[in-house]
């Protein structure tokens, strides 16, 4: 893919997006149910727009790689986020369920490089983006 596909926390980085998926859930409230029709009952809150992130260093800039991790793993509650929808940009707040990748050791003499790749994180949306 490419760069600059994502902000998080107001912070772009030398990243490159080797994939992003998006889900949704259209979530009801505890109200919802079946009735004693059988017929369903939906108290709709609204629509959750999740994504799963996949990415990759750009090799002249690892730092960023590095940088993002360490974002993404901060133990604070949400993050801001702006990420691709439809052939615009979504602004929202999201959390970070889990993530991982892999990394591959260069060994040179005595100095070891770490090369990290294949991050995959997902963002959870805290609010609905869209409400009934």
């Amino acid at each position: 893919m490419e760069k600059g596909l994502i902000t998080i926390d107001g912070v772009d980085l030398r990243l490159w997006v080797t994939g992003i998926k998006r889900n949704f859930a259209v979530t009801d409230s505890e109200h919802s149910g079946r009735v004693k029709s059988n017929e369903m009952y939906r108290d709709v809150i609204g629509t959750f727009y999740n994504y799963t992130l996949t990415a990759e260093p750009d090799s002249n800039h690892r730092g960023d790689y590095d940088t993002f991790y360490e974002v993404i793993t901060s133990p604070v509650p949400f993050h801001t986020l702006v990420f691709p929808y439809g052939q615009t940009t979504l602004e929202f707040l999201a959390y970070v369920t889990s993530g991982e990748d892999e990394v591959k050791i260069d060994t040179n003499g005595d100095k070891q490089v770490n090369r990290w790749s294949g991050l995959s994180v997902q963002f959870i949306a805290k609010a609905p983006q869209r409400r009934p």
